[in-house]
């Protein structure tokens, strides 16, 4: 199996080696520099040959909707599934604080990218995995459960998993994510290729 992992903004390939872990166990994994933006994100993730794709934040966006471009299983952590709805939360916090300045990142962004949305592909989508921390102070967990609502009203497989964790996972989180990764991999995704 091959897997395509994303990072979000301002990260790395080394600090999503969290996410990419777990699934070298199955095959290859691609771990692409991936700074860019939503529209071009997926253009380019459309271009590599995947199996199953993965991504952390905005990563997780684009993974789902290249995912569901592609028939693809897509695990997603933290990921904003309306960015507009995420504008809106962003939007009451302080002059100062990192959430603040991400508002003001995505106020920057042509509509085009604001307006494009996961929720839009969720019924597309047939196999996947969601993550979300309870105490992520950057993306809510309403995101995670508004997409795995669609995706199941669309015919589609969703499993959520919401841990106790902030918007990156550290320490136990990460153990933790490593498990239910491998997991659901070996029972939702190996038997699709097993078929």
């Amino acid at each position: 199996m091959k897997s395509l992992v994303l990072h979000g903004k301002g990260s790395s390939p080394e600090k999503i080696e969290w996410l990419a872990s777990p699934l070298r166990g199955f095959g290859e994994v691609i771990v692409p520099e991936f700074e860019v933006e939503v529209t071009e994100g997926v253009q380019r993730a459309l271009k590599y040959d995947f199996d199953s794709v993965a991504g952390h934040s905005r990563g997780g966006l684009i993974a789902l909707i290249a995912g569901a471009l592609k028939g693809k299983p897509v695990i997603a952590v933290s990921a904003p599934v309306n960015r507009r709805m995420h504008m809106n939360y962003l939007s009451t916090f302080p002059e100062g604080t990192p959430q603040n300045r991400i508002y003001k990142d995505l106020q920057r962004l042509p509509p085009r990218d604001l307006d494009l949305s996961p929720l839009q592909y969720a019924r597309s989508l047939r196999e996947v995995l969601l993550i979300h921390g309870t105490k992520d102070e950057v993306v809510i967990k309403d995101h995670s459960v508004i997409m795995c609502d669609e995706i199941r009203r669309g015919g589609g497989n969703c499993e959520l998993h919401l841990l106790d964790m902030k918007h990156s996972p550290s320490g136990e989180a990460i153990w933790k994510i490593s498990e239910i990764v491998r997991e659901w991999v070996g029972r939702r995704v190996l038997g699709i290729y097993a078929q």
